[in-house]
């Protein structure tokens, strides 16, 4: 009797803008590095932060990342360079990972 795909007032979610990050790596040489965490959650003296552990500490920093863009007030220079104090809205679509050398775990990243 009703005919629900017909509707036109069906709210439609906002289309996600994703964010392009530069640098990405498939298999990084961090992920071959053993976890040496306990499995015993009753020993926090054996698990990450406490115990130095390489490998979940590249984890960390790999789940750090940003993955959806974000606006960002940016202050605004004059011809000069000099602060105006006034800021403008910069949305940010695209960052690029800053990787170290030996493991190519994440330093951070730039926009």
């Amino acid at each position: 009797m009703y005919d629900t795909g017909t509707m036109k007032d069906k709210k439609q979610k906002p289309k996600e803008e994703k964010l392009k990050i530069n640098g990405l790596i498939d298999n990084p040489r961090w992920k071959k590095i053993a976890c040496l965490c306990s499995q015993n959650p009753n020993l926090v003296q054996e698990i990450y932060p406490i115990k130095n552990c390489l490998h979940c500490k590249f984890q960390e920093c790999e789940d750090s990342i940003p993955k959806k863009c974000w606006d960002m007030n940016e202050a605004q220079r004059d011809k000069d360079g000099q602060l105006t104090g006034a800021f403008k809205i910069r949305r940010i679509t695209e960052i690029t990972l800053v990787r170290g050398q030996r493991y190519d775990d994440i330093l951070g990243w730039t926009f």
